[in-house]
């Protein structure tokens, strides 16, 4: 039986915009009409959520709620942990909607703990990997960051995070999962905000495990794909297509984008990939698919856009992440992504903004 992708339906974007600009309204209003120390002090309260929510992935309570209602009893007891701590720690995350605490200390799932489960929109390996020990310890390092402009993680490891990975197949492995995690997550904003029809080649560049070339080929079907990844990447894409009916319509191609990039497509996606990298190597691999891709061919990078003055945004915290644990990683501005395209011979030809945090940004050869 073949695989076929998850879908779900997507409000337009003028609603998630306009509830966004209400939500935002009542965040102001209440900061200023209550005392700074304790707007100050609430907001320090959850630090104490995310280790909430990295216990609950970590034993897979969402999952062993599945089938209903469980006693606190018997999850502690399935997981092997303590009782009384894991309730106290389901009471926080049932206190912001995620789980519902019933009598006699049952819980039961709700819309919010569901992408705590294995499957469709999950986010488990996600918060498992980046709210794990390893990424935990590396916050502690902001302040060094901060102070050096350089990465905690090569500070508190020796190596950066990839070298680091590579020599741990396990940490590697969740790792992978994660990716999969939130690479699934912004597949349906992507393909809502953005036709890939218009192609008839398209060339995922660091796709991974293919997951995002599949879903689009499966709604184009007059498109063919190549992914293009490391060795160790693929591995799992050829698992992946083996569950589709595109296996004959997708080339896998191992390589490392900071080389070269394959030929021969007329569109290029570049996935969350160059808040990765630091302005020289985006230019490398920008460069690399210049170099390759014909005059009136284009290429789609996905990424998320900090906005300007003092709009909340998650780029900006999510830029925080990349200043702790990438070497040179952060995310950018439109204007800076402007100028990256505008060093490797390209020019910003469209932005495509999505119900998710992130912008779709097309790009062409530099006129």
């Amino acid at each position: 039986m073949k695989h076929k992708p998850h879908r779900y339906s997507l409000p337009p974007r003028w609603i998630v915009k306009t509830l966004a600009g209400f939500r935002s309204g009542l965040f102001t209003l209440h900061q200023r009409l209550f005392p700074g120390s304790i707007v100050v002090y609430e907001k320090f309260q959850y630090l104490y959520l995310l280790p909430c929510l990295h216990v609950a992935a970590e034993l897979n309570v969402a999952g062993l709620l599945q089938n209903g209602n469980r006693k606190v009893e018997n999850l502690a007891s399935e997981t092997n942990v303590n009782a009384e701590s894991l309730y106290r720690v389901l009471r926080v995350l049932a206190s912001h909607g995620i789980f519902r605490e019933h009598a006699d200390k049952t819980f039961s799932n709700t819309r919010l703990s569901r992408p705590l489960m294995e499957g469709p929109e999950s986010l488990r390996h996600m918060l498992r990997h980046h709210l794990g020990p390893l990424n935990w310890a590396i916050t502690g390092e902001l302040l060094e960051s901060v102070r050096t402009g350089t990465d905690g993680f090569n500070r508190k490891y020796g190596k950066n995070i990839y070298d680091y990975l590579a020599g741990d197949s396990d940490r590697f492995a969740l790792f992978d999962q994660s990716m999969a995690d939130l690479s699934s997550l912004g597949l349906a904003p992507l393909l809502q905000a953005y036709s890939f029809s218009q192609f008839t080649t398209l060339a995922d560049i660091g796709g991974g495990d293919g997951a995002s070339l599949i879903s689009i080929l499966q709604i184009c079907p007059n498109l063919r794909g190549i992914l293009f990844d490391l060795p160790a990447a693929l591995t799992k894409a050829k698992e992946m297509l083996h569950h589709t009916d595109l296996e004959n319509l997708i080339t896998l191609i191992e390589g490392n984008f900071m080389e070269a990039v394959p030929s021969g497509a007329d569109g290029y996606l570049l996935k969350h990939v160059l808040h990765n990298w630091d302005d020289q190597h985006c230019v490398a691999i920008l460069s690399n698919i210049r170099k390759v891709m014909p005059e009136q061919g284009k290429l789609i990078v996905v990424e998320m856009l900090v906005p300007p003055g003092n709009r909340a945004s998650v780029a900006k915290m999510i830029d925080i992440q990349m200043l702790t644990s990438m070497p040179g990683g952060r995310e950018r501005t439109r204007q800076e992504f402007e100028i990256l395209f505008s060093r490797a011979g390209l020019s910003l030809t469209g932005e495509y903004p999505t119900v998710a945090p992130f912008s779709v940004l097309e790009a062409g050869w530099n006129r």
